[in-house]
C-alpha cells in the first residue's frame, strides 16, 4: 500500500506539505471516511455519497455501506436518507430545502462513529442570465469555441458559484450502409450443413445519426470578490477546441450553476488542487483537506468532504458548426475511417476432414471475420468483389465509422431541438 504525502490544511499548518514515510501515511489516510454532499435547493430527490480512503494499488473506492444518514433543520425536523446501492444514500422522496432553515448533516457509520457537519444556511438564488459562445482563440494559442455564462444580482455581498455542464452533440456515421450483418455463425462440426457463416440483411434499427453526451468532470470555480460589481460576463466554463468532434454538427450544452458560500467556495478551490474526476471527491487520497464535516465519539477516525447547500440555476443554449465556422471543413471524426478492410472467413492454413461421417475443422485458430464481428470491432461496408486477391467475403471498417451507436443513442433526447 503506497501513501505518497499528507496535506495539512488545518489553521496551525497552511498549506504546508509534509512528508511522511508511506507505513507512516498508511496509518494516517487508510480507511478515513469520504463525504460528497451537495445538495441545492432544486425540488429533487438528493444523494449523499459515502467511501472511504483507498490505496493507489485499489481499482476503486471502497462504498461504505449500513449508514445512517440524516439532515436536521435548526426547527428539529429530520430528513433521512436510504441507501439505495452501496455508498449511495438517497432521500426517500423529492425535497426542498428552504432559503430560511438551517441545515446539518449527521452521519452515523456502522461501526458507531457519529459524524456531523457545522450549520449551513441555503444561499439565496442567483439566476443565470445568459448562456453564450463565441469563436476564439484560448490562451494555449488554440481556435475554438468559448462557452460563458452572464448572472446578475444586485446584492451587496460577493457571490462564489461552482459550474457543472451537460453537453449533448449529434454523431454521423460517415460510412453508414442501410444493411448489417444477420447470421453470424460458428457451426464447427456442420451439423446444420452450412459451417461458419457470415449474412447481411437490411437493418431493423437506423444507426446514421446518434446524441452523444459528456458531463463536466472538473471543477469550475467562479467568483465576484474582486469585481466592480456582484455580476459574472462572459465567464468561461467550457472551451472545445476546432477540431473537437462534439461541435461538427449541432451541439447543445446545458450549464448549472450552484450559488454558494465563501466556506464552500474555498474548500472547492482546495479541492480542485487535489483531482478532477467523475466524481470530485473519489481521488481524495494523497493528503488531508479540511472540510465542515467533524468526527464526534472517536480519536482515531478521519472524515474528508464537505456538506455543501447551494441555490441553483441552470440554462441551455444550442449552435451549429456553420454558425461560427461557415464554408469551413467539418472536425475529424472521432475515430480514423480511413482504413478498409476484407478479414477473412476461414483463417490461414485453415482446412476440413471427416471424420465418422461428420465435417470437423481442423486446427485451433478463429475466424477472423467472425471473431471481429463478435467482438463489435467491425462493421459491414461492401461485399468485397475482389476476394481472391484480397481477404475476405465483405470489406469492413470499425464498428464506429458505421454504426454511431457506439458513441451515443440513436433517439434524440426529449430537450432536442433542431434550428
Amino acid at each position: 500500500m503506497k501513501w505518497l504525502m499528507l496535506l495539512c490544511l488545518s489553521p496551525v499548518f497552511i498549506a504546508c506539505v509534509d512528508e511522511f514515510e508511506p507505513e507512516n501515511i498508511t496509518e494516517v489516510l487508510d480507511g478515513a471516511l469520504v463525504v460528497d454532499a451537495r445538495i441545492s435547493d432544486q425540488n429533487m430527490q438528493h444523494t449523499i455519497l459515502l467511501t472511504r480512503t483507498f490505496s493507489f494499488e485499489a481499482s476503486e473506492p471502497i462504498q461504505e455501506s449500513g449508514a445512517l444518514v440524516r439532515i436536521i433543520d435548526d426547527l428539529g425536523s429530520s430528513i433521512d436518507f436510504s441507501e439505495t446501492a452501496p455508498g449511495t444514500y438517497n432521500t426517500n422522496s423529492a425535497i426542498t430545502l428552504q432559503h430560511d432553515r438551517e441545515y446539518t448533516l449527521e452521519i452515523t457509520t456502522r461501526d458507531g462513529v457519529n459524524y456531523v457537519s457545522n450549520t449551513q444556511a441555503m444561499p439565496s438564488r442567483v439566476e443565470v442570465a445568459e448562456v453564450h459562445a463565441e469563436r476564439r482563440i484560448n490562451s494555449s494559442e488554440t481556435e475554438g469555441i468559448a462557452i460563458m455564462v452572464d448572472n446578475q444580482d444586485n446584492s451587496a455581498f460577493p457571490n462564489y458559484f461552482r459550474y457543472e455542464y451537460d453537453e449533448t452533440y449529434k454523431v454521423i456515421a460517415p460510412d453508414f450502409e442501410p444493411f448489417d450483418w444477420d447470421e453470424v455463425d460458428y457451426d464447427f462440426f456442420c451439423e446444420d450443413d452450412d459451417g461458419w457463416e457470415v449474412t447481411v440483411a437490411p437493418r431493423d434499427e437506423l444507426a446514421n445519426i446518434c446524441f452523444a453526451n459528456n458531463k463536466s468532470n472538473d471543477i469550475i470555480l467562479a467568483s465576484t470578490a474582486n469585481l466592480a460589481t456582484n455580476n459574472l460576463d462572459d465567464f468561461e466554463v467550457r472551451f472545445i477546441g476546432s477540431e473537437n468532434y462534439a461541435i461538427s454538427h449541432r451541439y447543445s450544452i446545458l450549464v448549472k450553476q450552484y450559488h454558494h458560500d465563501i466556506n464552500a467556495a474555498s474548500f472547492f478551490s482546495s479541492l480542485e488542487d487535489f483531482s478532477s474526476s467523475e466524481s470530485v471527491f473519489s481521488n481524495v487520497q494523497t493528503g488531508q483537506l479540511e472540510g465542515n464535516i467533524n468526527v464526534q465519539n472517536s480519536d482515531v477516525a478521519i472524515v474528508f468532504g464537505y456538506f455543501e447547500l447551494s441555490s441553483y440555476s441552470e440554462k441551455r443554449m444550442f449552435f451549429n458548426y456553420e454558425d461560427f465556422f461557415p464554408n469551413e471543413p467539418l472536425p475529424p471524426y472521432i475515430i480514423s475511417c480511413d482504413f478498409t478492410s476484407a478479414p477473412p472467413l476461414y483463417p490461414e492454413g485453415f482446412h476440413a476432414t471427416i471424420i465418422d461421417g461428420k465435417v470437423v475443422i481442423d486446427g485451433t485458430s478463429n475466424s477472423p471475420l467472425i471473431d471481429g464481428i463478435q467482438a463489435g470491432l467491425i462493421g459491414y461496408v461492401g461485399e468485397n468483389e475482389d476476394i481472391v486477391i484480397d481477404g475476405g467475403p465483405f470489406l469492413t471498417k470499425a464498428l464506429g465509422c458505421v454504426d454511431c451507436r457506439v458513441f451515443g443513442n440513436n433517439v434524440a433526447p426529449d430537450f432536442w431541438i433542431e434550428e
